[in-house]
Parts: structure tokens; sequence; C-alpha cells
């Protein structure tokens, strides 16, 4: 697959997104992604996106992720333009 990056500032915001052509996130796993210790993996710790998400709101921003199995994943981080 593909990963790529963009960064726009727009009204007052910053939007970070991050899209990918990957294997993309099951609708059942995806509403779980932000839970705590939640994981997929065999040795995962399930505290990598609830620490980024946890992050993105301190500073005032949202997190959002779309996805589509087979199709890919798009991750979007709006965050107050300083």
């Amino acid at each position: 697959g593909t990963v790529g990056v963009s960064a726009v500032r727009k009204d007052g915001e910053v939007l970070v997104e991050v899209k990918d052509t990957g294997v993309g996130i099951s609708e059942d796993t995806r509403a779980h992604i932000f839970d705590l210790f939640f994981t997929t993996k065999e040795s995962g710790t399930g505290l990598g996106l609830p620490i980024v998400m946890q992050l993105v709101e301190l500073h005032g921003g949202t997190i959002e992720v779309e996805s589509e199995e087979k199709v890919g994943t798009t991750v979007r981080v709006r965050l107050p333009a300083v």
C-alpha cells in the first residue's frame, strides 16, 4: 500500500491528514481503537491511540478515523492554529 500525509491551515485550525491504501480497519475494531488497553496485536499494550487522543484533546483538537476494509484508512487530526 501507500501512505500520504498532508497538512493544511484553514479557518483558524490546522488539519493533518494521514491516508493509506492498506487493509483497512473493520467497523467492530474501529469502534474500540481509542479504548484504553484495546489491542489487536499479540504484544500490544493498547496505549498508543488512547494517548494520542488524549494529547490531541489536551491541545484543543480532535481526531477521527475513517476506514474501509480492503480499501484503506484516513486519520484526521484538527488542532487550533496558533
